[in-house]
């Protein structure tokens, strides 16, 4: 009773003589086999092997497919292509294994499965990448209803060999034809979507924009150029002097990047630095500012002050195997202790990956160097860290010291994090200051030491050592350091 496949060979049988087959010889093969076998190839080649998903080269016809006949009209074709990446999914496979991986990605795959349309088209094009093309929608409201759904539905925890994960996702949105009429150009502009939100905060999404547009194309020239930068010597160091608050006299100074750029002229670091760490050229730009920042403050102390201290911004791409050597072999070839150098982290770097950050901060307090934390009450409301960590030296955020000494909260949390962090053992540095009386309310709850455009803009190294030098004869006047700049 079942339907096969089969192939037919029939042979007409005539007799000697006669022009006309007076029967027939028809004989069946039964191709079931081979007919499954290809099926399974042609599922292969569209589908993936993971989740079962399409895949890449399937979507691409698919769109083809939906652009080619709406080309002759094309206000009768609203075709959206939504790019979806995951947040979060690489820690999970890194710390928990490919397999439970695998298993995440398949259920993502099942959710994301139970938002789309069944006349659209949902795809895998990579480890954590999903891509979906809508291909009729009445309103840009249609397609930001199912942004959200799919955000809803993937940060619903995720229950995987007995352990909850938690994801989030970000989506880039292109439209067709108004942001292309091609299959890469789609893509490409759906990518670029998905990574400003990613940039945005992640876990959001985002429609690709012409401004946009401008944007990515200034930050591949960035990433491009930045590649070259330090082998063509376009970088360098600036110094921003640290000042004892309660003497006025210059003990240190931090350390900051620049770049010169041939082609784009002075990049600014907040252009730059991010592209820096996306890319991981924040580690041999980093390296090359801790060689530089210790060069400099070896001659500083054998020629103006031999207690001097420089702070270096070290980058959670920096923090790995290898680092405490590399500041060792640093340290002993500039001819310097240990108590020259700290090193300024953010937050967020003791937050994540502490098993991996703890052995090695603390291997360097143990060498001698200072471990100061940056912007200090921006980044989590857990203090935790603060006991668990052997941290040095707290940096109050250039925010809180803006409202100094008028703002009623910016005077309580200032007050507050000098308290705590004098009664842990440690020093606190504010930044950002810049008025005198700021200056003297900061001196008053004996914060230890300030940083600002009162005493001195980031300057160049020889700028630095003429205010060093004028700083210590008139340790009392910070009009010293500024006619420095």
């Amino acid at each position: 009773g079942e339907t096969i496949w089969i192939t037919v060979n029939v042979v007409p049988i005539t007799k000697p003589g006669e022009h006309e087959a007076g029967s027939l010889l028809i004989s069946f093969t039964d191709i079931g086999p081979v007919r499954k076998a290809q099926q399974q190839l042609k599922y292969l080649a569209t589908r993936d092997s993971l989740t079962g998903l399409y895949n890449r080269a399937y979507l691409a016809d698919r769109m083809r497919d939906l652009f080619e006949p709406a080309g002759l009209s094309t206000e009768l074709a609203r075709v959206a292509v939504l790019f979806v990446d995951l947040d979060g999914f690489k820690k999970v496979n890194d710390t928990a294994g490919h397999e439970a991986g695998d298993a995440l990605l398949c259920s993502v795959a099942r959710r994301l499965a139970s938002c789309v349309d069944k006349k659209d088209t949902l795809a895998r094009v990579g480890g954590d990448e999903f891509v979906i093309v809508v291909s009729r929608y009445d309103t840009t409201g249609d397609l930001v209803a199912l942004a959200r759904g799919i955000l809803e539905a993937v940060a619903v925890p995720f229950a995987v060999a007995g352990n909850e994960y938690y994801l989030g996702a970000s989506i880039g949105i292109s439209l067709f034809p108004e942001d292309g009429q091609d299959v890469p150009t789609l893509m490409r502009n759906a990518d670029s979507a998905m990574y400003s939100a990613k940039q945005r905060g992640r876990n959001n999404f985002e429609f690709f924009t012409a401004d946009l547009n401008k944007h990515l194309q200034r930050r591949f020239a960035i990433e491009q150029l930045l590649r070259r930068a330090l082998a063509a010597g376009e970088l360098s160091l600036v110094y921003q002097p640290i000042v004892d608050s309660r003497r006025g006299r210059t003990v240190g100074a931090e350390a900051l990047l620049r770049w010169y750029s041939r082609e784009l002229g002075d990049v600014s670091p907040v252009e730059f630095i991010p592209v820096a760490e996306d890319t991981g050229l924040i580690v041999p730009i980093g390296n090359w500012v801790l060689e530089h920042a210790c060069e400099q403050v070896a001659q500083w102390r054998r020629t103006l002050a031999p207690d001097l201290v420089i702070a270096v911004n070290l980058s959670p791409r920096q923090v790995s195997e290898g680092l405490v050597e590399r500041i060792e072999r640093c340290l002993a070839r500039c001819g310097i202790g240990a108590d020259a150098l700290e090193l300024e982290i953010t937050e967020r770097l003791l937050m994540n990956d502490s098993d991996i950050v703890l052995p090695i901060l603390s291997a360097l307090s143990n060498m001698g160097v200072r471990i100061s934390v940056d912007d200090f009450g921006t980044g989590y409301s857990s203090l935790s860290y603060l006991k668990r960590f052997p941290l040095h030296n707290l940096k109050i955020d250039r925010s809180f010291v803006a409202g100094l000494p008028d703002h009623r909260d910016s005077i309580a949390i200032t007050q507050a994090v000098v308290a705590m962090a004098h009664s842990l053992g440690m020093n606190v540095t504010a930044e950002g200051v810049e008025t005198p009386a700021q200056a003297s309310f900061l001196r008053a709850i004996e914060c230890d030491k300030q940083q600002g455009y009162l005493f001195s803009r980031p300057v160049a190294a020889s700028a630095y050592a003429r205010g060093l030098q004028e700083s210590s004869q008139a340790v009392q006047e910070p009009a010293a350091l500024r006619q420095a700049d």
